[in-house]
């Protein structure tokens, strides 16, 4: 059986549906649904990852008639969540690699990547106030990193206020 011949047989003898029917639920037209069915036409990908979606079908069941004709409901579940926020390929890679990490992992990796915020928004602050508002809990390479940085920048004041002084001193 081509994949011409089973969206043909799944539209009409699994799910009973007419051509307008099944061309409504995947967004084509009656007469693309009739030209793919009669193999006057390619399916394209767009309209097999349409139709696969639509219908919770397999993709390798639908294309090379192996497997199982349905999709599990986490992958047809995922895929409406992708198809809903317009995810890029990369975007889905990272949303299923932090799905499938374990919850305590997935709740570090929050934890740290909120302590990184904090660090950078606390960086921020101290630069626009002149004050330490950092909160987060950094790693102690990250604070001693931080210390050096501070002194490095209170020894650069001093030496610029030492300057104007002499300065101001040499003009009196």
């Amino acid at each position: 059986m081509t994949v011409s011949e089973r969206i043909r047989h799944y539209r009409k003898d699994i799910l009973g549906l007419t051509q307008e029917e099944f061309s409504k639920r995947i967004n084509v037209s009656r007469a693309n649904i009739a030209s793919i069915e009669r193999d006057r036409i390619t399916v394209t990908d767009r309209v097999i990852s349409d139709i696969c979606n639509a219908f919770s079908l397999s993709e390798e069941w639908l294309r090379y008639g192996t497997g199982e004709m349905e999709q599990d409901t986490a992958t047809t579940l995922f895929s409406a969540f992708a198809k809903h926020y317009d995810l890029t390929q990369r975007e889905q890679n990272l949303a299923k690699y932090l799905l499938s990490m374990p919850s305590e992992d997935r709740a570090k990796l929050v934890d740290y990547i909120v302590g990184l915020a904090s660090a950078i928004n606390g960086v921020e602050a101290e630069k626009k106030s002149g004050e330490a508002t950092i909160t987060a809990t950094l790693s102690m390479d990250d604070y001693n990193l931080l210390q050096e940085i501070k002194a490095e920048e209170a020894e650069q004041q001093a030496s610029d206020c030492g300057s104007t002084a002499k300065e101001a001193k040499e003009i009196s």
